[in-house]
């Protein structure tokens, strides 16, 4: 049996089109293996959101190279659509190709297979007019008791500093009828949860007319028998659906945890980025969901060192990301992304500068993790267990509704499996549970 190696940079949607690609090489007879084995075929999925991504997945793929030189090397993901050629030049690498040729992954797959020399043409796009291409689909949730499933891809925001719409082609919906049918394989395995991803999930529906909406999704997937539990990737706070969150509370699958992107917590650095909506109307969003959910988990992204940010902009977006009591924040440092109007602002951050906002902001967003944890302790969450830890504990783990990770001394019939478990202090990041019905 011919093996091969997937590796996944990114995010969740990024996730979605590896699981695809694994779907498409079982079909084919392939054995997929861990990284450390020497595959035939190790397919390498990257991100390019910052400089940093595109040199890490430069990294990768000459290790990989230098550890097996005798496997096929297919790039893809959206570092592959941005710059194609920086990649080829690689020695060892067999083909590159971007986010819209996903769906011929097939056919790439039947080249490399058939030992044929790879000499596939571009293919040319014009991503600020083109949309994104849904024709490959998963099966199952390859004995996971999560899946994810995409139902948006691309963007038409056009935030000033982001590369995404470039890469990923327009706000695309996928259809209601393709979504269901891809949930129900799914819950035909057996699995229990399923994560709702996206590039723009808010704007679900905004290029078919709004005959359909991100509420609506989320009401069907819900009637779906077999699935116990649904959760959102990520949402953008713009156009954040007005009627979703009261939904969401009033359908008992869904899991009160949200990652809201934030960016900046200072209005004239959001203006600048081009993310239309001030921190009151954020505010009020959070305001809103602590409301509606009990013990909600809120986390978000922020950036740092933004063209332009003033001391006093930082202090802003301080106050107000400990002002909103997020449960974990994601800290980025701004990286200029080729062709984004932000990369010729005046006024760029010095790298120093922006390192030390990073540390700050990275130290402030560990303190309200901790602090939200210990405001979780001793309170009763159902928990849906997934693996066994690898550590001296060898504890079983998964998450809470509110997206905490949890290790619990129980039998491995309990995996896959929702438990009632009282949460006993943290080691870390991760509570230790106790068990009060299996």
């Amino acid at each position: 049996m011919p093996t091969a190696s997937i590796l996944t940079f990114g995010c969740k949607v990024n996730q979605y089109d590896s699981n695809t690609i694994y779907d498409t090489m079982v079909r084919n007879g392939y054995e997929i293996v861990d990284l450390d084995k020497d595959a035939d075929i190790c397919v390498v999925n990257t991100c390019t959101v910052t400089n940093s991504a595109d040199q890490k997945a430069r990294q990768v793929i000459r290790r990989i190279i230098r550890k097996n030189p005798k496997a096929k090397i297919i790039v893809t993901g959206c570092y592959a659509e941005s710059d194609r050629q920086s990649i080829e030049t690689i020695p060892g690498v067999s083909l590159v190709f971007g986010n819209r040729e996903k769906a011929e992954f097939q056919r790439y797959l039947d080249t490399v297979t058939n030992q044929e020399l790879l000499q596939i043409e571009p293919v040319i796009h014009d991503a600020v007019r083109e949309h994104a291409n849904f024709s490959m689909g998963i099966s199952s949730s390859g004995n996971r008791t999560r899946a994810i499933v995409k139902i948006q891809d691309g963007c038409s925001a056009f935030c000033t500093y982001c590369i995404i719409p470039y890469v990923r082609g327009r706000m695309t919906s996928r259809p209601l009828k393709d979504i269901m049918e891809e949930v129900g394989r799914i819950a035909a395995t057996n699995c229990k949860e399923i994560v709702i991803t996206g590039v723009h999930l808010a704007s679900y529906g905004f290029d078919i007319g709004k005959k359909h909406s991100l509420t609506d999704v989320l009401e069907q997937v819900h009637s779906i028998d077999g699935i116990e539990r649904i959760r959102f990737s990520s949402i953008e706070p713009m156009n954040f659906p007005q009627n979703l969150a009261v939904c969401m509370a009033e359908l008992p699958k869904c899991q009160p945890h949200f990652h809201l992107p934030l960016q900046a917590g200072s209005d004239q650095t959001l203006m600048r980025m081009r993310r239309r909506y001030t921190t009151e109307e954020y505010a009020g969003l959070v305001e809103k969901l602590k409301s509606l959910f009990p013990d909600v988990g809120i986390t978000t992204d922020i950036m740092v060192g933004f063209p332009g940010e003033t001391d006093q902009d930082f202090e802003d977006s301080s106050s107000f990301v400990e002002e909103m009591s997020f449960s974990q924040l994601h800290v980025f440092r701004y990286s200029p992304r080729r062709n984004t109007p932000a990369a010729d602002y005046p006024n760029q951050v010095q790298p120093q500068v922006s390192a030390e906002r990073s540390r700050w902001m990275i130290d402030l967003g560990n303190k309200l993790s901790v602090a939200f944890r210990k405001r979780m302790i001793g309170k009763t969450m159902d928990v849906l267990v997934e693996n066994r830890r690898e550590d001296k504990d060898n504890l079983l783990t998964g998450f809470s509704g509110n997206y905490l990770r949890v290790a619990a001394d129980v039998p491995d019939s309990a995996i896959n499996q929702i438990l009632s478990i009282t949460l006993e202090p943290p080691v870390g990041e991760v509570f230790r549970g106790r068990i009060l019905k299996a």
